[in-house]
């Protein structure tokens, strides 16, 4: 009951954090039997509650240890059968894990779920880290008759550590591992260790973005918005094809590099170029609608949005002036608390959100007590959240409001200026689109 309640609860969270969560290979998963779910880690604490939240399994988790000390967090971890990993970086003895493994095999060998980050911690590196083997030994050294399904779950994020941004969850197709006699030091033997571990990092490498430098990461990101606007205009693509295009990209810049470096340093002058031509314009090059929309287009979809504002305003408006100071608090302390570690960011944002709004919703409810009544600050406690919720749905909508009024300014007043820019935005797509079977690349039509 305590675990369907937290599940229920964070699943709440995170669905306000992000404003699009994707689950994907749900069907990979197996419905009984001892299964261990492994996952990237670029993002903390946020990384395994999407797995605790979205897997059609209720998982156990291998944490680091000092998790287990923290304030609240720590009585979260055991309340959700959390198994404590012993790390030589955090001054134990890695020869206490044998108790680790020993409570992970006794899971797998009752038919349960556990889940790890092979990389071993959190980070913000480019590409994956290399892999730790306790994955491959926990699930070799099992004592189960069924082998164990270890399904890779790759964690594609647009902007992790930003507030309304989106994540995708995939879950690949699960590898069996059939468990393997120890040899005399107990542990399996080293060859099928190995084997797994390089399997794993195969299968869930397919899964994620990875470049060896960040600068490349974010070249591909570049060049993927201005290519999916090409493909539908502002509509939204699924994250499982923005990763998959991205990927590609990332590709391409490698052949490139190898290849031809003249044309993909002529090829990025463009997206340079381009992005400052719509940022000049006060456009997002990769949302702005093509001129063939035309003014009536425009028009007729900021008036729809108009419509759907005014229906929050009246609860909308006390809800942003309350909950503005908590929001700007949450906004300058978190990126001081992380420092330069923006893998634990979004923790932080989300840590501090679930202290700093009840605190809001608290005082609103005391405020009006006093003035009004017990009753009117019961009242005013419960509909707090809504009016902050109803905050966030009139920003949002706004901003897409005043999207579209600059869209429609430049259809009524400078239309030749945007067909330009969306006309080179289309050539510089069919350009990266011819020269991709060049480079054994498919994108996406």
């Amino acid at each position: 009951m305590v675990r369907a309640a937290l599940r229920s609860l964070f699943r709440r969270v995170l669905e306000l954090f992000f404003r699009r969560i994707e689950i994907q290979g749900l069907e990979n998963v197996p419905r009984s039997g001892p299964t261990l779910f492994a996952i990237n880690h670029p993002n903390a604490l946020v990384d395994p509650l999407l797995v605790l939240c979205y897997a059609p399994r209720n998982v156990s988790f291998l944490a680091k240890e000092p998790i287990f000390r923290m304030p609240v967090v720590g009585w979260l971890a055991r309340a959700l059968d959390a198994i404590p990993v012993y790390r030589r970086q955090d001054q134990f003895d890695p020869a206490k894990n044998r108790e680790t493994f020993a409570r992970a095999r006794a899971l797998l060998d009752r038919g349960g779920t556990i889940a790890i980050a092979p990389e071993g911690t959190s980070h913000s590196a480019p590409s994956l880290k290399p892999f730790k083997t306790g994955a491959a030994r926990i699930a070799l050294g099992s004592g189960t008759a069924l082998p164990v399904q270890i399904v890779p779950v790759g964690l594609f994020y647009t902007d992790k550590s930003t507030f309304r941004s989106a994540v995708l969850v995939c879950f690949a197709r699960p590898i069996p591992v059939t468990p393997a006699a120890p040899g005399p030091d107990g542990e399996p033997p080293a060859d099928r260790v190995a084997q797994v571990t390089e399997q794993l990092g195969a299968a869930l490498a397919a899964q994620v973005v990875e470049a060896d430098r960040l600068e490349v990461l974010e070249i591909a990101e570049r060049t993927e918005r201005i290519f999916g606007a090409a493909l539908g205009g502002a509509r939204q693509r699924p994250l499982d094809q923005v990763r998959l295009t991205r990927q590609r990209l990332v590709a391409g810049y490698r052949a490139l590099q190898a290849s031809n470096p003249a044309l993909l340093d002529r090829l990025i002058r463009q997206v340079d170029r381009l992005e400052s031509a719509f940022r000049a314009a006060g456009l997002d090059a990769g949302r702005a609608a093509p001129a063939s929309l035309g003014a009536a287009g425009v028009l007729r979809a900021s008036a729809w949005l108009l419509f759907r504002i005014g229906i929050f305003l009246p609860l909308a408006l006390p809800g942003l002036v309350l909950h503005l100071p908590a929001y700007w608090l949450i906004g300058r302390l978190s990126p001081r608390l992380a420092g330069v570690n923006d893998d634990v960011l979004a923790t932080i944002k989300i840590m501090a959100a679930a202290i700093f709004y009840p605190l809001t919703w608290i005082g609103i409810g005391i405020a009006a007590a006093r003035t009004f009544g017990i009753a009117a600050g019961a009242a005013a406690t419960l509909v707090a959240p809504l009016g902050g919720s109803a905050a966030l749905k009139l920003v949002e909508r706004f901003g897409r409001f005043v999207s579209g009024t600059r869209a429609l300014g430049f259809s009524l007043l400078d239309r030749d200026r945007l067909s330009r820019l969306v006309a080179e935005r289309d050539r510089l797509r069919a350009d990266l689109e011819a020269l991709a079977p060049s480079l054994g690349i498919v994108l996406d039509r």
